[in-house]
């Protein structure tokens, strides 16, 4: 092979392993391009997934990667910056306890069926869920969705109306699905749930046992989840890690950067307070595994001016970070409301404090800012979002 050709080769496994990524489990039906990437590199993506202590799995159609917990921290794969709300989650994996009891087809009314069943049982110990309400019947087909997009339910019926019909009054069937028993089998593993969910219990009278134990943990699985963190968050912060990491973050930074660079193809900037990996901007899979923002939508937008107008004219402290008091927030959201408020959409005009509520979701989802008590702590990561230039547009939409 060429140089040409083992060039693209390269490119194609780090652009299969970035998606794989973003994509843990998937089907040679719900994502046929990454499936057949999959299949096509798999040595080199099984040694980069090996690399990090993950499992792959390949079972027929179906591959899952299985990020198992690894370290006196139990790191395993970051929160979506976006993650769905509780009550989805509740209903999203009862429904997938009622696919394993279902025949190979169902609908939807079968399955709220059983997922009502399941979740008035004593053993459940959660809300019973009422498909008799439409918030209830909402949050069940946005459960439905997101198992649709893994491939382990596949939609038999193309009318959208009768999905859409059973949503808005609870009428008719729904639609009909296929289940795909070998993805639904990879949707949760017991022993990453187990790895995951395992408290560090402690022998009264053995505290230094159990020290030791977490430094030999720390100390072997160190250039796993320190590059964990890298490829995953994108962003690995010194001020974060134990001092014992920070030191071997500092001291290995170059061979980190090239471990990360070698397996997506992106570039990693050192800097002072830590190291950021920047993706190839001109690959597909860059674009799904990295939350786009700004985007041209207002809640992003004043979210960004938001952040710039909190940053402005304040020096970060010795890990590149601004600390705020929630006043020192609130005054931010009130400027920027009142010097913008012909541009805010119906969704964000009702107060200062619901701007600050939607933006500060948004901020603390992509890791700009964490919460401090009722303030905000600004991540040196927001540095790249100075200074922006957004100009407002009202369209119909946004005062709809």
């Amino acid at each position: 092979m060429n140089t040409i050709g083992r060039d693209s080769a390269r490119a194609e496994a780090q652009q299969t392993f970035v998606g794989l990524l973003a994509t843990p489990l998937l089907t040679a039906r719900s994502n046929p391009v990454l499936f057949a990437g999959i299949l096509r590199h798999r040595t080199t993506v099984g040694d980069w997934v090996a690399r990090l202590g993950y499992r792959l799995v390949i079972t027929g159609a179906v591959a899952r990667l299985h990020r198992d917990p690894v370290g006196p921290q139990l790191t395993a794969a970051p929160p979506p910056w976006d993650p769905p709300g509780r009550r989805d989650l509740v209903l999203l994996a009862l429904t997938a306890t009622a696919c394993e009891d279902t025949d190979s087809t169902t609908t939807v009314q079968e399955l709220s069926d059983e997922v009502r069943a399941l979740s008035a049982t004593p053993a459940a110990q959660v809300t019973a869920y009422d498909p008799d309400r439409r918030p209830e019947r909402q949050a069940f087909v946005r459960g439905l969705d997101r198992l649709a997009a893994l491939g382990i339910l596949i939609r038999r019926t193309s009318d959208e109306t009768l999905l859409r019909q059973w949503e808005e009054d609870g009428t008719g069937f729904g639609a009909g699905f296929e289940v795909d028993r070998d993805a639904l089998l990879q949707f949760t593993d017991p022993y990453t749930v187990e790895l995951a969910l395992a408290g560090r219990l402690q022998a009264p009278g053995q505290p230094d046992q159990a020290d030791q134990e977490d430094e030999t943990s720390r100390l072997n699985t160190r250039s796993q989840r320190l590059l964990r963190i890298l490829l995953e968050d994108t962003a690995l912060l010194y001020a974060d890690l134990h001092p014992i990491d920070a030191e071997y973050a500092r001291a290995r930074r170059s061979w980190l950067a090239g471990q990360a660079a070698d397996m997506t193809g992106g570039s990693v900037e050192i800097r002072e307070e830590g190291m950021l990996l920047r993706l190839p901007e001109d690959r597909l899979s860059s674009a799904a595994a990295t939350p786009a923002f700004p985007a041209a939508t207002a809640p992003m937008w004043f979210a960004l001016k938001i952040l710039d107008a909190v940053t402005t004219e304040r020096e970060p402290d010795q890990h590149g970070r601004i600390t705020l008091t929630g006043g020192q927030v609130d005054a931010a959201a009130a400027h920027v409301y009142s010097a913008n408020h012909r541009a805010l959409t119906r969704a964000l005009s009702d107060s200062p404090a619901r701007l600050r509520a939607v933006v500060e979701r948004i901020l603390v989802g992509l890791g700009l800012i964490r919460r401090g008590g009722d303030g905000w702590i600004i991540m040196p990561t927001a540095a790249r979002y100075r200074d922006p230039k957004a100009v407002w547009e009202p369209t119909l939409e946004d005062v709809s």
